[in-house]
């Protein structure tokens, strides 16, 4: 049953080792999530399947939560050996090793070798302390601290240099299959692949797996990244914008109006945007968030994402389940909001560029105008519903289609609802089959004036067209 107040903006939960268990398959559930991000590593390919099989178990095939698989995401190393905070302050120096030194921090690391170089900077968390580099040894390096804080364990340590460097796990079509197969319904990629990478890649997964292969999402994650995305956004269907990693490699004061930018071009071209990184980050462990994380989930909110992603420490912490909880809130509480907030930047609406542009704007215009119940389109692969979607109309949208694999895949779309036929009409049926299923199975009722948007087919005849039509349901 498609529901009338459900939230525009989407809900990422993250999950990674440890938390692929039966019992959190079985809690997020329960929970108001409205996709699932695994991040991949060989040795977790039958938790993760199992974790898909046991949600799926209790949700079902066509209404569990879609699945994203994360192939991107990569740690240089983490904070090992450490059992309770340690704070350190400006100028103090550290020996960091792989090995347990008396006074000094171990970490664990993937390519110790090539982790450190002399006077490159260190990050450890999400730049909750800085350091630069001193000296390298084989076995140890010393840091001296720029930016003091509290160093809690297990957090990731990043040194930018050699970040982008650094030998990273290589994943295979042939490794991907079974995941895919079990029904992964998005991939998030790096973000320092190169358009002939992106551009294989896609046209392998849809070669393998025709209508099922997954949409492939970019890991803006460096300044690089940024400078050539729009080049890349042809051969993608979104970005995720990894922000404490931008962070990294650009001056902080420039990632807030990256994002906006980011997020607009990617609604300029009806590709999905999630934003991610820090998002509630003292509730790992805080029961309250603070008023500025409130603040940076309202403003992604009215930038135009299409979902914020809870990461992975936050969502599987002790406040977990009301981290989810409060970022619904937010959310609603925003879009309830945003229609009368006077925006603090420009942001100039989508580009009209081609017919369908035309079609879609203009769509939403009149349902605007009428004052329609909701605008409802046929998509046979998402497309038309992606575009409309762009557009951030506060208009209602529901997605008719004929694929249960591209009904999950829409549900990552901001203001999209979707319903499956279960077969397909002739052309001339289009029209009355659909009107029965929405008064039957939404909140709307005879009577309801909708918006019927056909830019792949036409409901009035037999050719195809590019239309969009007033309806009154009956």
């Amino acid at each position: 049953m498609i529901k009338q107040d459900n939230r525009r903006t989407k809900v990422v939960k993250s999950f990674e080792g440890k938390a692929l268990t039966a019992v959190e398959a079985e809690q997020v559930c329960r929970q108001d999530v409205d996709v699932l991000r695994l991040v991949y590593e060989p040795k977790a390919v039958p938790a993760i399947r199992e974790f898909i099989k046991v949600v799926e178990s209790n949700r079902g095939k066509t209404h569990r939560p879609p699945v994203m698989l994360d192939i991107a995401s990569w740690t240089q190393a983490i904070v090992a050996g450490l059992t309770q905070p340690r704070e350190v302050s400006f100028g103090d120096r550290l020996i960091v090793s792989t090995t347990n030194i008396p006074g000094g921090l171990t970490i664990k690391a993937a390519n110790w070798e090539r982790l450190f170089v002399a006077d490159a900077k260190v990050f450890i968390g999400a730049g909750n302390v800085a350091l630069r580099t001193l000296s390298v040894a084989s076995d140890r390096a010393e840091l001296e601290v720029t930016q003091g804080g509290t160093i809690y364990p297990e957090m990731d340590v990043m040194v930018p240099e050699t970040y982008r460097f650094q030998e990273r796990l290589k994943v295979t079509h042939e490794e991907l299959k079974p995941l895919i197969a079990d029904g992964i319904d998005y991939i998030i990629v790096p973000g320092h692949w190169t358009q002939d990478t992106l551009k294989e890649f896609g046209e392998r997964l849809r070669a393998d797996h025709g209508d099922h292969a997954p949409w492939v999402i970019l890991k803006v994650d460096s300044g690089d990244v940024y400078e050539v995305l729009e080049s890349l956004l042809n051969h993608v269907d979104g970005v995720l914008i990894s922000r404490r990693e931008l962070a990294l490699t650009v001056s902080p004061v420039n990632v807030p109006m990256m994002t906006k930018e980011i997020i607009q071009l990617c609604n300029d071209r009806a590709k999905v945007v999630l934003t991610a990184s820090e998002m509630l980050a003292s509730m790992r462990r805080n029961v309250t968030p603070t008023r500025a994380e409130v603040s940076d989930v309202a403003n992604a909110v009215i930038d135009g994402t299409d979902a914020v992603m809870l990461s992975e420490e936050v969502a599987n912490g002790r406040y977990g389940d009301k981290a989810v909880e409060v970022m619904s809130r937010i959310i609603l509480d925003i879009e309830a909001r945003a229609t009368n907030v006077q925006l603090n930047w420009v942001k100039r609406a989508p580009k009209v560029t081609n017919e369908m542009d035309a079609i879609a704007y203009h769509a939403l215009r009149t349902a605007e105008r009428i004052k329609a119940k909701a605008i409802v389109t046929i998509t046979k692969a998402g497309n038309t519903a992606r575009k409309l979607a762009s557009f951030r109309a506060p208009v209602p949208i529901i997605a008719v289609t004929f694929s249960p694999a591209v009904m999950q895949r829409l549900s990552l779309v901001r203001g999209l609802e979707c319903m499956l036929l279960d077969i397909a009409p002739n052309l001339d049926e289009v029209l009355p089959v659909v009107n029965d299923q929405l008064v039957r199975e939404s909140w709307l009722k005879a009577g309801d004036q909708v918006i019927f948007v056909a830019i792949s087919l036409s409901p009035v005849g037999r050719e195809a067209s590019n239309l969009f039509t007033v309806q009154t349901l009956s």
